[in-house]
This record gives C-alpha cells, sequence and structure tokens, in this order.
C-alpha cells in the first residue's frame, strides 16, 4: 500500500518593512560616498530606493554640509591639474584630457564646480565633475596683457542652498593685476552665465596687487589677499551688486603673530574672517562692526593643534610652525601644511588627518560635492566624462568635446 506524500506547509512570509522606514534610514547615513554605495548593494530593493531622485534631493537637503570629496591642484606650475581624493571610497574625478594640456589650471573650486583658465587662449571654464559638463566663458576681458590675473566662481542671488548648485546659475569674479610706471592698479568685473555677458569695470589703486590663493565668499561680497610685500596690511573688498571695490586694513597682529601667512575665510558670525596658525594654535578671527557702527577685527576661537587626536595619538609638536593652506566652507573642513605633510581638519568633529598624497607646496582647491549623478551613486572607470561647450560666436576654445577623463 503506497504512502502518500506528506504535505508540505509553507510558513507565512515574514512582512517587510515599507519602504518609507528604509528611507528614514538611509537619510540619517553620514554623506561620504561610501556610506550609500555600500547601502545599494545589500539588495536590488535598496538599490531602488537609494537611486530613487527624490531621496537623493532628501539626502542632500538633510546633511546640509556638503562632504569633501578631495582636492585639485596644479602641478608643475601651470602643467597639469591634478585630483587627490581623501573621500572613501576614492572618486574618480581627474580633470578630462582636454585640460590637461599643459595650458590649463584652476582657479578656484566652490559648490560642486571648478573655474578653470586656458591659458595660451585666455580663455575661462567652469567644469562641473558630476555633470561633466563645462560651460565656456570666452575671451578674458584683459587689461594688463600681462596674464596677472586671478578669478573666483560665485553662485548667483537666489540659491542659497550651496548643496546641488550644478544647474544653478553663477557669475565669475574676474580680477586684473596691472604695474605701469610704478603705479598698480587693481579692476574687477562680473560674468553673469543667465545672461552670458559682463558687467562693467570696477578700478582701484591698492598698495599692492592681489594675490591668487585665498579668496573668500561671504554673501555679495568678495574677499582677495593682497600681497604682503611693501608692508601692505590690507585685503580687497568688492561689492558685486554695487560694484564697489575698496579695502580693508587687517590687525597689526596678522604680521607679528602670522607672518603675514593668513587664510580668508567665512566667518562664524556670517561676515569676513581669516585664520592663522601661530606656533601650534590655530586662531580665527572675525571683522565685527559696534554699537556705534564701527567695524574692527576680533579674535574669536584657538584650536590648540598639539591637543589634536591623529591615529589615536596626540599630534604634539606635529603642525609646528604649521600654514593654512585650504578651507572649505562648506564642510568646515581646513588644509595645515607643514614639514611633516598636508593635513585636515574637521572643525566640527575635531578629527586631524593626514593627507599622504598632497604636494605641500602646491596650491589646494576643495572640492565638495555629494557623490551622485542623476540616478547613479558611483561611477567607475569605464563611464566616460564628455565635456560639453556652450558654442559661442567668437569661440576659439580647445575643450571641443568628447574628452574622456
Amino acid at each position: 500500500m503506497s504512502k502518500r506524500p506528506m504535505s508540505q506547509t509553507r510558513s507565512p512570509a515574514a512582512d517587510l518593512p515599507p519602504d518609507d522606514l528604509f528611507l528614514d534610514i538611509f537619510l540619517r547615513l553620514p554623506p561620504e560616498p561610501e556610506n550609500l554605495l555600500v547601502a545599494s548593494l545589500v539588495c536590488k530593493r535598496w538599490r531602488r530606493i537609494i537611486r530613487d531622485p527624490a531621496f537623493l534631493a532628501r539626502f542632500r537637503a538633510f546633511h546640509r554640509a556638503t562632504p569633501v570629496l578631495g582636492f585639485y591642484q596644479n602641478i608643475g606650475g601651470r602643467s597639469s591639474i591634478r585630483f587627490v581624493p581623501i573621500a572613501d571610497p576614492a572618486p574618480r574625478l581627474s580633470a578630462p584630457e582636454c585640460f590637461q594640456n599643459g595650458t590649463c589650471r584652476v582657479l578656484d573650486c566652490r559648490h560642486g564646480r571648478v573655474l578653470i583658465s586656458e591659458d595660451s587662449l585666455m580663455v575661462l571654464f567652469v567644469w562641473d565633475p558630476m555633470a561633466v559638463t563645462a560651460y565656456d566663458v570666452g575671451l578674458l576681458p584683459e587689461l594688463s596683457g600681462e596674464e596677472n590675473f586671478t578669478a573666483v566662481l560665485v553662485c548667483s542671488p537666489g540659491n542659497d542652498d550651496h548643496t546641488d548648485c550644478h544647474s544653478a546659475p553663477f557669475r565669475v569674479v574676474y580680477v586684473d593685476n596691472s604695474e605701469d610706471d610704478d603705479q598698480l592698479l587693481v579692476s574687477a568685473r562680473v560674468f553673469f552665465s543667465d545672461t552670458d555677458s559682463w558687467g562693467g569695470w570696477a578700478s582701484i589703486t591698492p598698495p599692492s596687487l592681489v594675490t591668487a590663493d585665498s579668496a573668500a565668499v561671504v554673501g555679495d561680497s568678495v574677499y582677495w589677499m593682497l600681497d604682503f610685500e611693501g608692508n601692505s596690511n590690507h585685503i580687497l573688498w568688492f561689492e558685486m551688486q554695487t560694484g564697489l571695490l575698496d579695502l580693508i586694513e587687517l590687525p597689526t597682529e596678522v604680521q607679528d603673530n602670522y607672518m603675514s601667512d593668513i587664510h580668508l575665510m567665512p566667518a562664524e558670525d556670517g561676515g569676513i574672517g581669516f585664520a592663522g596658525v601661530n606656533l601650534s594654535s590655530l586662531h580665527f578671527w572675525s571683522r565685527k562692526t559696534d554699537s556705534e557702527g564701527v567695524a574692527g577685527w576680533a579674535l574669536i576661537r584657538i584650536i590648540d593643534l598639539e591637543m589634536l587626536p591623529i591615529s589615536d595619538t596626540l599630534a604634539g609638536d606635529m603642525l609646528l610652525w604649521s600654514s593654512v593652506v585650504g578651507f572649505s566652507d562648506d564642510s568646515d573642513v581646513f588644509f595645515l601644511g607643514s614639514e611633516a605633510g598636508v593635513f585636515t581638519i574637521n572643525l566640527r568633529s575635531k578629527q586631524l588627518k593626514e593627507v599622504p598624497e598632497a604636494i605641500s607646496d602646491s596650491d589646494i582647491y576643495p572640492y565638495t560635492s555629494f557623490y551622485s549623478r542623476g540616478n547613479d551613486i558611483i561611477k567607475d572607470d569605464r563611464d566616460v566624462k564628455y565635456v560639453t561647450r556652450v558654442p559661442k560666436e567668437d569661440d576659439t576654445g580647445s575643450c571641443s568635446g568628447g574628452g574622456r577623463g
């Protein structure tokens, strides 16, 4: 007599948590690239949630502080542009080949976009490594004829949320230095991407010329360091809306305590400030206005670098005689250069980290962005980074599309 097979009963499937629960969890992951990447590889469901553009927009809005993915450096003078990653996994954000032609250099890097000068043709590009596009600003409005200029990239008014500026209009503030018969002249002019046009010139006769490093943007104003040669102790202030170009005197302590080696930055109170290292202490200054309307400088914060932890030990005198070589106002991250190398300091976490691949004698341009392109979280070397140029009537640029990163 045959036996009937025993019927197998399946236990009811466990109820899976709703997507909203996972979304709230993913939203609170740290903003560094590795976290979303690892979570997206767990299963198809998680990958679908994380790749949703609506979630990525909420993720950016939730964290606000845009992570520093790395920085750009001009290596060998103006011979090449180098990207040094500091995030994990290391994002591949090298400049396309058409910007590696020996005549291009980075002038500024702000809110996920990079300002590049093509010096042989006197042309500016605004390159977006995430959107993999480049905007051709066109020929520079040169005055001096000596290639002695600098420029700063600024978001247009109304775009105060800098977590996703890739498609937002921008301005380029161009500064021309000229010296003729011992007469110094600094002139500024603004390019507007929304109208594809330049504004008028503003000029001033300063005690010294503008340096190319340490520019700061605060609201609608841009500030530059002046060369300290000739005992000049001023910074240059340009108000974009009114076209006002003026000088601001620095405190006398700048020359005595910091050997004139300071870095301009937005202050904690929303005004202009600067940072400098005195022995092994990092000092923060802010320009304040008193009740009578008189503006002056005040030392508002000091960080003892010797007491910062690094690799489970204290820094000690590792950063003695160091200097500030870069600052990301999107993420409150400083870059310090010293004989021991280049280090990052996160002002919020007080974390000190070494950047082993950095070149200490080259300017640092921090790059900040949430690492995502549309629906993609991480791209690899198989993805082509095309550079698209915006045609102009007087177009003579050399980066004519199809460039690979």
